[in-house]
């Protein structure tokens, strides 16, 4: 019985020597577990700075993207007001609803000695007269033409914008062709005090009227826009 208590003690003596050491083990000396706080507390710093840096970056996301679409907008209104003033100057081919009015030179008259010819003043009467009723583009035997476009009498004929016209001269409207009819057809009026003289001339409705582009203009030479200051 006395080896039987004394084996029985030995074991449980052992057993608790050797729980001891794994008690130690598992329990962390107090300076590591100071480290690993500083590191955790580093770690959420650097968490924290990393999201303010991400909300940053969105922002200006954000603003780059309302740039964009703001230099957008910006770039297409130009380019829209650049096409419109392009069209008014006549730089881009047109076509819409209109008339043609085709003035040829009559013979002799009775009891005269040179034909009856069209002047680059009878020419541009005409020309005002579609303008005033209405037109929106025109061109002269091909040639387009704008409200201020020059046409001039030289001693070999009707020079338009430094291009000599040959007759039978044939304008081209386009706009309301009700409206320019009935400029037209004004009884008395300048068709009228043109064909009195002896020119013939053939008014004509079209449902389509197609004008040609003019070349950019280069007769500026000297003026220039003022600078800004």
């Amino acid at each position: 019985m006395a080896l039987f208590l004394v084996g029985v003690g030995f074991l449980v003596a052992t057993q608790l020597r050797s729980r001891q050491p794994l008690r130690q083990a598992a329990t962390l000396p107090t300076w590591r577990l100071q480290e690993l706080a500083v590191l955790v507390h580093k770690q959420d710093e650097a968490r924290k700075l990393l999201e303010v840096e991400v909300e940053s970056l969105r922002r200006q996301i954000q603003d780059y993207e309302a740039a964009v679409a703001e230099g957008r907008g910006l770039s297409e209104a130009m380019a829209r007001e650049l096409g419109q003033l392009r069209l008014v100057l006549g730089l881009v081919s047109v076509q819409g609803a209109g008339v043609s009015v085709t003035v040829h030179e009559g013979p002799v008259r009775p009891g005269g000695i040179l034909p009856v010819t069209l002047e680059a003043q009878d020419l541009s009467g005409l020309a005002n007269e579609l303008w005033s009723a209405g037109a929106e583009a025109m061109a002269i035997n091909g040639i387009r033409v704008q409200a201020a476009t020059g046409i001039q009498q030289t001693k070999t004929g009707i020079v338009l914008g430094g291009a000599k016209l040959n007759p039978p001269y044939r304008l081209e409207a386009i706009g309301d062709p009700d409206m320019l009819l009935a400029a037209l057809a004004i009884r008395g009026g300048f068709v009228d005090g043109l064909r009195s003289v002896g020119l013939r001339l053939v008014v004509q409705q079209h449902a389509r009227v197609r004008l040609a582009a003019r070349p950019a203009p280069d007769y500026l030479r000297f003026a220039r826009p003022p600078a800004t200051p």
